[in-house]
């Protein structure tokens, strides 16, 4: 008997497991891979993720690992473009660009040193329920026979196509359709390594430094050109860099050193994320377009509230629900702007000209520029930095 089992092991789910693990609980993790393993990804981490990491003692680890830091970003519109430092959150001030294959493994392995047990290599089969409460599950391990284990809580941290939330009846109550679709390799002996945000109209260009000395490269594009471009996905992706002068080349110039990868049913919703028994955390519960890079930063948020919120309800300090409900509500605000912000970004519109100026304005503005990065990071709130208000006092200066 588990106090927590958690379904899905990384970001969210390994956090969870190793901070609930933390503060005394016995915990399972429960993953279908072996780690190391690789799997779609952002890749971006903002530095309100990073400033988790280091409060739970992780972000030198994540370092050592050949990770390394990005204190400065370029957002390139096109008409015009904007190179600034990245805002410190608790005195981190740098983004960072894990590899999956690294990051997650580093997460299981913290639950572990708290002393959560993982059975990886194992499926689910279903959930288990006594007097309408889920209380367990049927696993399969890769080289057992079939089996269950019985937990108070269950979480599902297995993602935007969560088997938990299938099995627990768990609705949306936000949905809006996928909008881009993404492919993405990583390139060793890439001259220029410098981390760049490129928006052009129907396309999304991301250049990041990454782990093992490789640029990870991006293009994201409208959904409604997906059948067309995976015709042909090395060709159009090669043809798509050419929107930026001079990329083509630099990234034809190094040695691509994986398969493409890619994903299109990138749908925007809010589910409901706890009922009697279960919760959902990161992609599961919550998950919106890849556009903004916010996924694995509000995976680790998410942990880190329904660990609280889970931990004072094992404690009997709140009733289950309470806490869970409690939960819900504080992701769904703390995650409202960067939401609103994506399904904007994520048309992959034209700069306005309003915008434009504001951003030729800024560009001479250091401070200014920052702070559009913080915002563009959620770290900022946007009417801060983009109501009318302000964008007439720099544009007007």
């Amino acid at each position: 008997m588990y106090d927590v089992v958690v379904v899905g092991a990384r970001c969210a789910g390994a956090s969870l497991a190793m901070l609930l693990a933390r503060r005394g609980h016995r915990v399972a993790l429960v993953d279908r891979a072996e780690f190391p393993s690789d799997t779609i990804s952002s890749h971006f981490l903002w530095p309100h993720g990073a400033a988790l990491l280091e409060s739970w003692g992780l972000l030198d680890r994540l370092q050592s690992r050949g990770c390394q830091p990005i204190p400065v970003l370029t957002f390139d519109f096109g008409s015009v473009s904007l190179t600034g430092q990245v805002p410190a959150v608790r005195e981190v001030s740098a983004a960072f660009c894990p590899r999956r294959t690294v990051l997650d493994s580093m997460l299981v392995d913290a639950a572990l040193e708290a002393g959560a047990e993982l059975f990886d290599r194992t499926s689910v089969r279903s959930l288990r329920w006594s007097e309408g409460n889920a209380c367990g599950l049927d696993i399969k391990p890769s080289s057992r026979a079939a089996s269950h284990i019985d937990a108070r809580l269950i979480v599902g941290a297995d993602g935007r196509h969560s088997m938990i939330a299938a099995k627990a009846g768990a609705e949306s109550y936000v949905l809006e359709p996928p909008l881009t679709f993404v492919y993405y390799s990583y390139w060793s002996g890439v001259p220029t390594r410098s981390p760049t945000y490129h928006m052009r109209p129907g396309r999304l260009i991301l250049r990041w430094p990454t782990n093992g000395d490789l640029t990870c490269v991006y293009v994201g594009g409208c959904q409604s050109e997906f059948a067309e471009f995976r015709r042909d996905i090395e060709g159009n992706f090669m043809k798509s860099l050419d929107a930026i002068p001079g990329l083509h080349d630099e990234i034809a110039s190094g040695r691509r050193e994986e398969r493409f990868r890619g994903a299109s049913d990138l749908a925007n919703f809010y589910r409901k994320s706890y009922g009697n028994g279960w919760a959902l955390a990161g992609d599961a519960g919550h998950h919106k377009d890849p556009t903004t890079g916010f996924g694995m930063t509000d995976a680790f948020a998410s942990a880190e509230m329904l660990a609280a919120a889970a931990d004072s309800a094992l404690a009997g300090a709140r009733p289950w629900k309470e806490a869970l409900i409690d939960y819900q509500r504080r992701r769904d605000d703390a995650t409202a702007s960067g939401f609103r912000l994506t399904l904007s970004a994520a048309a992959l519109k034209p700069l306005p000209a309003h915008l434009r100026r504001y951003y030729e304005a800024a560009s001479r503005r250091p401070e200014t520029v920052t702070r559009i990065i913080g915002a563009l990071g959620g770290m900022i709130p946007m009417d801060d930095v983009y109501s009318a208000e302000q964008i007439e006092s720099v544009v007007g200066s």
